[in-house]
């Protein structure tokens, strides 16, 4: 019988060496691009034997390994293909690069330091990996200070909802404090396969508390799981008030063309849901992850749509005047966004602060959980939060309901994500602790990804201004250049001279309410989202050639990014202008970059009012078009305080200007309709008269 086994054994083994190379070869890559690594480790090893220089099989047996676990045979595999110093040998850094990645898998950041650094010094290796290695190696010094620093803070895994299958993005519902989150488990209802999650599409269920503070699944109310399909259901964050639930579906085995979708709770049940428009969900893209802030009016999200840094970023979009009226959607930035994934935001209100994982940044080791803080997104810090919310693994999906946080994390068994839960007594202190001292980023090497057009997270609605100093940084000093970009030619595709639009002498030009920006913003204020409303009703009646748009800049910054701005504010006023029904082949952008005034007297008013979009109707007869004047609000005020001191009715002021809350801060500007009486300009300060005195009205024409 021994005898027989071994002839076998020798007639398949002189079987498989007799098979073609090729044959094998697609086999293994058929098997490889289907994911089943398991089944190509095999095909690829017996390559690997026989053709010692496929150099390609050997590198994917070891990412066959690493996918399926394997570590120290993917070590091995990597390893070895990294010694190899062959001409011909293609992968030789990338083995170095995944074999330096599996030693910080398992903590050894003193070894992955020196793997990392004998990458960058081969002459084979490319550009965009000694950039990674570079960020890994920072990574590597991050996580070694780190360990040296206990802040008291801890994780819980949570055993009483995790199951065996991808547990992930946990929050509570305001309305009955249940737990809310996504799971690849079996639930009641149809659930398709898919290959991302090695089993069944995820879905949203929810947990509540028993009488021994335990969590178990919920009873029916709410009836929170008829919001699922057949496809994947992922995480999704509810309003303050916890009446609505933003989430998203992704229809696709791959868990591909996801859109965010929204449901409202009425009489306790929640209404089918309603894809957001396409300004959120982009078509061909995948858009997910919603969080809402705590003031309703502000959508955080990832998605891989056209225009972004990296794979997949962060987006944010504004709410306009009407229920699910989203703005156009604006990347985040590359502060913020990496050139690889940057997904699950959470924006904290407690402490004007935007969480997010990300795989791009200096970190641990897969993905990491991060916060970008400053006094302004032009130049804001990013902070890794380090132990324990960031392991060597995946870590994501970072969320704060009241006293209670919640990650998700698959550094458990190193594949599927589980939940954690921490504890705090003040969101805003909790997160003020976290991201101090030695989690700060190294900013030599954040530097080298910044790009003064990221936003500012801090300040990105007017009425959130408490002062000057939020919104008008220190002056700094800048090379002019030897020749000012006067050519239109200059400034862009979409941009329009002005003097072609007016050529015609029969033309008559009535200019509208000018539009103000905060620094560094093209986000429309909600006093010119009310502008632009009156604008559009009042044109939609009348014979008009041509709405021009002139958009201007202070003289802060670099002159191409002054450019790059007034652009965008240009833009931001023109679809606003188009989805109130201006036609878009009526609407002229020129971007003139920063405005100049004569004289070389600065001052923050002038600064504040340099920040501006002119528009100028073009029409061939004159037209009566009311319009308000523009203040500056001098001193913080309430809305019936500023209305009493204006002499004008507080209906009429919130009504102008889109006032939400009952406070206008200072710096703001507002829209007056017929004041008569001109009070102290400790109270207000007019448009016309900083115009006079700090622009030289008409330099800007």
């Amino acid at each position: 019988m021994r005898l027989y086994l071994v002839f076998i054994t020798l007639t398949v083994s002189l079987a498989v060496s007799a098979q073609s190379v090729p044959k094998l070869i697609r086999i293994a890559d058929g098997l490889y691009d289907a994911a089943r690594y398991l089944d190509a480790i095999e095909f690829y090893d017996k390559i690997s034997g026989i053709d010692k220089k496929n150099y390609q099989a050997k590198f994917r047996l070891g990412f066959c390994y690493f996918k399926t676990l394997e570590y120290e045979e993917a070590k091995k595999v990597f390893l070895d293909l990294g010694s190899i110093a062959d001409a011909e040998n293609n992968f030789q850094a990338r083995a170095l690069y995944h074999y330096g990645n599996l030693l910080k898998l398992e903590s050894q950041f003193e070894e992955a330091d020196s793997i990392y650094s004998s990458l960058i010094s081969l002459p084979s290796a490319e550009p965009d990996l000694i950039n990674s290695s570079r960020k890994q190696k920072e990574g590597c010094l991050l996580a070694l200070r780190q360990e040296q620093e206990d802040k008291g803070f801890s994780v819980t895994l949570m055993d009483d909802v995790n199951s065996k299958f991808h547990d992930f993005g946990a929050v509570i519902n305001p309305s009955n404090k249940q737990l809310v989150f996504a799971s690849t488990r079996n639930l009641p209802g149809v659930q398709y396969e898919g290959s991302q999650f090695d089993g069944v599409l995820p879905d949203l269920v929810a947990y509540e508390r028993n009488r021994n503070e335990r969590w178990r699944i919920a009873s029916s109310s709410q009836k929170f799981i008829d919001l699922n399909t057949q496809w994947s259901e992922g995480s999704g964050s509810f309003t303050k008030d916890g009446q609505t639930f933003y989430f998203s579906t992704c229809r696709g085995e791959n868990g591909s063309d996801c859109g965010i979708m929204v449901t409202y709770l009425v009489d306790n049940e929640w209404t089918d849901p309603i894809l957001l428009n396409e300004y959120i969900n982009e078509p061909g893209a995948e858009n997910k992850q919603p969080t809402i802030s705590a003031t309703g009016d502000t959508l955080f999200f990832s998605s891989d749509r056209p225009g972004g840094i990296g794979a997949s970023d962060i987006w944010m979009s504004l709410k306009g005047l009407e229920a699910e009226s989203w703005t156009p959607a604006i990347n985040m930035g590359d502060v913020i966004n990496s050139a690889d994934n940057d997904i699950t935001p959470y924006y904290s209100s407690a402490y004007n602060c935007l969480l997010f994982a990300s795989n791009g940044h200096v970190g641990y080791g897969g993905y990491d959980i991060y916060a970008a803080k400053g006094e302004s997104f032009f130049e804001p810090e990013v902070y890794n939060l380090g132990y324990p919310f960031n392991s060597t693994l995946d870590d994501t999906y970072f969320a704060i309901s009241d006293t209670v946080g919640f990650i998700s994390s698959n550094r458990e068994d190193h594949k599927s994500l589980d939940l954690y839960s921490f504890s705090l007594r003040s969101e805003r202190l909790f997160l003020s602790l976290l991201i101090s001292g030695e989690s700060l980023i190294d900013s030599r090497i954040a530097s080298k990804f910044r790009d003064v057009r990221s936003l500012d997270l801090v300040t990105f609605r007017v009425e959130d201004y408490q002062g000057y100093e939020l919104f008008d940084p220190v002056k700094r000093k800048k090379p002019k250049p030897k020749i000012l970009i006067e050519d239109t030619q200059k400034i862009g595709a979409d941009s329009i001279a002005i003097a072609a639009a007016g050529a015609e002498s029969r033309r008559i030009r009535i200019p509208y309410e000018t539009q103000y920006f905060g620094y560094g913003h093209f986000m429309l204020r909600p006093e010119a989202r009310r502008s632009l409303d009156d604008l559009a009703i009042q044109l939609s009646d009348k014979e008009y050639d041509q709405v021009n748009v002139l958009a201007y800049t202070d003289q802060l910054g670099t002159d191409s990014f002054n450019i790059d701005l007034s652009k965008n504010r240009g833009k931001a006023i023109r679809a606003y202008l188009a989805l109130r029904g201006i036609p878009l082949d009526k609407i002229n952008v020129v971007a003139r970059g920063e405005l100049k005034p004569t004289g070389d007297r600065d001052h923050i008013y002038r600064r504040v009012f340099s920040r501006k979009v002119e528009i100028i109707i073009d029409a061939p007869t004159a037209l009566n078009i009311k319009t308000a004047n523009i203040y500056i609000v001098a001193r913080e005020d309430t809305t019936d305080g500023l209305a009493e001191k204006l002499g004008v009715r507080e209906a009429d002021l919130i009504k102008w200007n889109g006032i939400r809350g009952n406070k206008i801060a200072s710096g703001s500007t507002i829209r007056i309709f017929d004041l008569t009486d001109m009070p102290s300009t400790n109270v207000i300060v007019d448009e016309r008269t900083i115009r006079r005195r700090y622009l030289a009205e008409g330099s800007g024409e």
